[in-house]
């Protein structure tokens, strides 16, 4: 679904006008560059602008300022209106025989999507395997949850999520079989899992925002 090209249209304010990074960067404390743009427009600059000033101060700081953006963006997206919903800091877990793994995701929907961020902008990188595994045990529990909660039987599970460094994005997209959910009762798990990554080559990272990024959120969330 990543390399589609879209068929719809979307609002092309979310684009911030194609300003770049160096022209955001100081819109939190001068605004003269999105003086005549419309408020929506203004508001996202002021998140990007105080995302990436924030890179440079503590943990604690950037943990906020990308809360908030991410929180902004998905409104905006409409993730947070019927059918959909959006939770902070959803609980979920699977067992694994008569173990039991709990994970908390930052932002959650409902059965389709997941939101995760990492807010530290060095912490992901190639000796932890880009941070994946917490990424790979995150949506193993969402689709526990989703498994029983389904009412019928199905075959295979789809879930989305996203790694938000900063403002760099990081999109998966997992397939789960039911019999690896139902398995996982009995010890490690037979069937099959798989996740998508985009972009699959992690040394280039993640893919700043664009319109790029608002087409593959908007095409989650109608998948």
């Amino acid at each position: 679904m990543f390399g589609d090209k879209p068929n719809f249209s979307y609002n092309t304010s979310l684009l911030l006008r194609n300003a770049n990074k160096d022209q955001l960067f100081g819109v939190w404390t001068d605004d003269s560059l999105t003086e005549d743009w419309h408020n929506k427009e203004r508001t996202l600059a002021r998140y990007v602008s105080n995302v990436l000033m924030k890179e440079l101060g503590s943990a604690g700081k950037r943990e906020k300022v990308t809360d908030s953006f991410v929180n902004f963006l998905l409104s905006v997206l409409k993730f947070n209106e019927y059918p959909f919903s959006l939770e902070l800091k959803a609980d979920c877990y699977f067992n694994v025989h008569n173990k039991k793994v709990i994970s908390k995701t930052d932002f959650s929907g409902n059965l389709f999507v997941i939101i995760d961020e990492d807010k530290h902008l060095h912490s992901a990188n190639k000796s932890n395997w880009w941070g994946e595994c917490q990424i790979a045990g995150e949506v193993l529990a969402s689709a526990y949850i989703n498994h029983q909660e389904i009412s019928g039987r199905y075959h295979i599970q789809s879930l989305f999520a996203i790694r938000v460094i900063g403002t760099r994005f990081t999109f998966y997209r997992a397939e789960i079989e039911s019999n690896y959910l139902d398995s996982l009762w009995e010890g490690f798990p037979t069937g099959k899992m798989y996740i998508y990554r985009y972009p699959v080559d992690q040394s280039t990272v993640q893919v700043d925002i664009h319109s790029l990024i608002i087409q593959i959120l908007i095409k989650e969330k109608r998948s």
